[in-house]
């Protein structure tokens, strides 16, 4: 609740003490320009107090009280304090004196007012609060922020006394904070100024005092903070370089060197400026967080939380300071942690966009997706500009993408297209999602103009090439052999691109298997063959790249069958024999990678059963019963594997196997389990209606016969 008796103070000292400090100069074109650069008051008839930062660099100055529009001509310096950046000056005409009161009494949560002229506006009196007195110099930290032009403004207590003088500086904290500027600003205590009072002097010339060695030292400084928010950061440097020549007692100016040093990859020389900045003003909190932030580029975790904890005891409410810290707790693998300090943080600032982004990332690595989507949902709302700026659509699109929410994944991917329609690699992304979800044209035409956008990227060739053999399989026959030659094109593409990338080579191998499949369809078994044969060339090349590539192995094998298989179809079985025997030496090597994957033991169950078959053709008839025997083993750790929700397939496989071995009883019971599981695959009823012919049960066999037909008027001539 506002003071009334307070604010009625603050805005009578505007009319009669507290001025506008007018700097007069020309621009380069010789026209005559005035600027407002800051606030001071009357402590005499004739003197006026305001921070030395303010007329350091002024061509030219005079004082304003802007009420009675009365402008005074400053006359000189009569005292001033560096290291507490205060100056009195003399000026030609009279004001109304403050009085100044007992800054020792000043308490932390006490209110007072702040008469001055933010950004060089009309006069304002506002109230703030006492945040924190520093120990070293006794300066006051003010919750509220300080606007420029409020430099040199009185702080007055309800006895209408000056207890403080504000003091607006500019420093920055270093990326681990976001950036930022610290949310503090800082009155010099009144007890300085009385002290200054005591000793007044001799007025100086402005144009003479600024020419002493430490105020064309500050004079540099202040040029250099100008330049650093102007992002001009080598004018900067040169500027701090010049400073800290002329005044190496500069602490703010070592700690703005050190940000921008931070910048540049220097943080070795950082922390020596930051050391330098402590050193000299052992309460200038920005120094501790830019001395973390260096060490923290260092990986120097528990110097960085040393920094931190520092700086959270001079100031226990320093957002900043728990934002850095729970970085370092992250890079010690202290994930929850981090996310005590973000906690904390984002309590003692619930706006605080940054905090959330840090939250949010540390949230990815424990796997929460929901709750990152939250916090990154949250920067959104509050700072869009922030969330473009960090490109958090796209990192929420990964997040969304994890919890499969295909279509808000999309949506975010939309967005960043949106802020940067140049941004190919989100066209790839956005692709990729579309395939999954089956948009397979989408996918293609993603990937098309990520192509357009970079014609060197691996991941969009590779896409597209997915997408492409998964959209021929819909189509006619004729279409589908064209789009599977794309996909081979363009896997091909993505591994001169990459030629290190083991999934190319494999999935481009499994498109070539697939023209095998369809040229075998079309009764072109040498065309087949030949497909097959470079499908198993590409396996081998990934196998070669990534000797636990369960998938390469598995397809590698799955493609040696079928050229058993094509070999057989043509009567060529001394072809075929070798072909099942490395698909199951594939399938094996499958199971000792990943020994709990059951397709993988009917996989190897299927190719014995082939083989046995062939075998038993050949007259090897106890090579096949070994082979047919070892199948039934396979199916029946595929069966265990899967006890919960097996697959009809492994009950079939195992009633194939106990056929060859003539056991038709067995067999039966699982051509009915198959079919049990999925009773409208017509081949299950065809080869248990064989088996029950084979035990005589003529009736039954016919039955089953007849329901093959009816599900498949085509059965009879489909293989096993």
């Amino acid at each position: 609740m506002m003071d009334e008796r307070l604010q009625q103070i603050g805005e009578k000292a505007l009319t009669d003490s507290v001025v506008c400090l007018v700097w007069q100069y020309t621009d380069e074109n010789s026209a005559e320009l005035v600027t407002r650069r800051g606030s001071g008051f009357f402590v005499n008839s004739n003197l006026i107090v305001t921070n030395l930062h303010c007329v350091a660099r002024a061509p030219s100055i005079v004082a304003e009280l802007v009420n009675s529009e009365i402008q005074l001509p400053i006359e000189g310096v009569v005292a001033f304090d560096i290291a507490n950046d205060l100056v009195i000056l003399k000026v030609t005409g009279e004001g109304i004196p403050l009085s100044i009161g007992d800054s020792n009494a000043i308490q932390i949560s006490d209110t007072v007012c702040v008469v001055g002229y933010p950004q060089g506006e009309k006069g304002v009196a506002t109230q703030v609060l006492i945040h924190g007195i520093q120990e070293s110099d006794k300066q006051f930290e003010i919750k509220e922020t300080f606007d420029p032009g409020q430099s040199g403004s009185p702080l007055l207590n309800r006895a209408g006394e000056v207890i403080g003088i504000a003091r607006v500086t500019y420093f920055e904290i270093s990326f681990a904070a976001g950036g930022a500027k610290p949310s503090l600003s800082y009155a010099i205590p009144a007890s300085t100024l009385v002290v200054m009072l005591a000793d007044v002097g001799e007025t100086e010339p402005l144009v003479e005092w600024q020419k002493h060695p430490q105020i064309r030292g500050y004079a540099e400084g202040m040029q250099g903070q100008i330049h650093m928010m102007q992002q001009k950061h080598e004018a900067a440097i040169t500027c701090f370089d010049a400073a800290l020549k002329f005044n190496p007692d500069l602490a703010e100016i070592y700690l703005n060197r050190a940000s921008l040093k931070m910048l540049t990859g220097k943080a070795e020389e950082a922390i020596v400026d930051c050391d330098a900045a402590i050193k000299l003003h052992p309460d200038l909190i920005g120094a501790y967080l830019n001395r973390a932030s260096a060490n923290l580029l260092l990986d120097q975790y528990k110097v960085v939380i040393a920094d931190c904890n520092a700086a959270l005891e001079l100031h226990p409410d320093l957002v900043h300071a728990y934002n850095i810290r729970a970085t370092a707790k992250l890079g010690l693998e202290q994930p929850e942690a981090a996310i005590d300090d973000y906690d904390i943080a984002l309590k003692l600032n619930p706006n605080a966009a940054e905090v959330y982004f840090g939250r949010a990332n540390v949230k990815l690595i424990l796997q929460d997706y929901t709750e990152a989507i939250e916090d990154f949902d949250k920067i959104i709302s509050l700072n869009p500009e922030f969330a473009g700026h960090l490109n958090i659509y796209n990192t929420r699109a990964d997040a969304k993408y994890r919890l499969k929410d295909y279509q808000g994944t999309i949506e975010d991917y939309d967005k960043v297209i949106e802020l940067n329609p140049e941004n190919y690699r989100a066209y790839i992304d956005r692709g990729r999602v579309k395939r999954i979800i089956g948009d397979y044209e989408g996918a293609i035409a993603d990937c098309d103009q990520a192509i357009q956008l970079n014609a060197k990227q691996h991941a969009a060739y590779y896409n597209r090439g997915f997408a492409k053999r998964l959209l021929g399989k819909s189509k006619t026959p004729s279409e589908t052999i064209i789009l599977y030659e794309e996909a081979i094109d363009d896997y091909t593409e993505a591994i001169k691109l990459k030629p290190k990338h083991a999934s190319s080579y494999h999935n481009r191998g499994f498109a070539k298997y697939q023209l095998g499949r369809s040229q075998a369809d079309s009764g072109d078994n040498i065309a087949a063959r030949s497909y097959y044969q470079a499908a198993v060339d590409d396996y081998t090349e990934a196998i070669k790249i990534d000797a636990k590539h369960l998938s390469a192995y598995r397809n590698r094998g799955l493609a040696k069958r079928r050229l058993g298989l094509s070999n057989m179809d043509d009567g060529d079985s001394t072809a075929a024999r070798p072909y099942y025997q490395t698909s199951v030496d594939d399938y094996t090597e499958t199971i000792r990678i990943d020994p709990k994957n059951s397709l993988m033991y009917d996989g190897r169950a299927w190719t014995k059963c082939l083989f046995g078959q062939l075998e038993s053709e050949q007259g090897n008839s106890q090579i096949a019963r070994d082979l047919f025997q070892t199948s039934i083993t396979d199916s029946d750790e595929a069966i265990r594997l899967k006890r919960g929700k097996p697959s009809s397939t492994y009950f079939y496989t195992r009633a194939v196997a106990k056929t060859g071995l003539g056991d038709y009883e067995d067999a039966i019971e699982d051509f009915s389990e198959a079919i049990q599981i999925k009773p409208t695959d017509a081949t299950y009823y065809r080869d248990r209606g064989q088996a029950k012919g084979a035990l005589g049960q003529h009736e039954a066999a016919k039955a089953d016969l007849a329901k093959a037909k009816e599900l498949d008027p085509d059965v009879e001539n489909k293989p096993y």
